[in-house]
């Protein structure tokens, strides 16, 4: 067997360790940059089921206080022993509004599942105008509304698995570049340990 020079051998040891730590240094740096990803990810699913939480609520208390006001009148408050204020009425319209541009601002335009909700959520909305205009009643609205509530958990559920999995880039580092990284390395220790580099 030939062996290399002495300063040979220590080049290419010097080398290999070099790129080992730089290949070290990359898959921390990925790591940690896509665990950022995913906390971000997984505060924007609790923002988003916040958001849904709010609009869902005040839209089912919109349409039971125009429901009142539909069968009673507007002199409903002597009728009923559920009293809900005008200005808590205008609150209400207000809040899914509000809700419903902060959901539409959070979801992504390109994903269909989001799309999907979205038109779910305006039909809701728009069953509720229907409602107040005394188009319909308060059976479709309220079902609106529950179609709506129904379709949006498996939308949380989507993406708090995707935060489980991981991003793509984490999941190849961790999966892939790490063990690769694992296995050059304890092949180039047994290489010089079993004396073909002898430094």
């Amino acid at each position: 067997m030939n062996d290399l020079p002495v300063q040979s051998l220590t080049a290419i040891a010097t080398l290999v360790a070099a790129l080992i730590t730089a290949a070290v240094s990359f898959v921390s740096l990925t790591l940690t940059k896509e665990q950022k990803t995913s906390e971000f990810r997984q505060a924007w699913i609790d923002a988003l089921r916040e958001e849904l939480a709010s609009f869902l609520a005040a839209a089912r208390a919109f349409a039971r206080a125009v429901e009142i006001l539909n069968t009673y009148g507007p002199d409903y408050k002597d009728k009923t022993a559920l009293r809900i204020s005008d200005e808590k009425v205008g609150d209400l319209r207000y809040q899914v509004a509000e809700s419903l541009c902060k959901i539409q601002l959070r979801l992504n335009p390109n994903e269909p599942e989001h799309q999907e909700l979205l038109r779910l959520l305006r039909r809701a909305v728009s069953e509720q105008n229907a409602m107040v205009n005394n188009k319909t009643g308060v059976e479709e609205t309220m079902k609106a509304i529950e179609i709506a509530s129904e379709y949006a958990q498996p939308v949380l559920k989507k993406e708090w698995e995707r935060v489980k999995k991981g991003e793509l880039p984490f999941r190849i580092a961790r999966n892939w570049v790490a063990p690769a990284i694992a296995a050059l390395s304890l092949a180039f220790i047994a290489w010089v340990l079993l004396g073909k580099f002898r430094l």
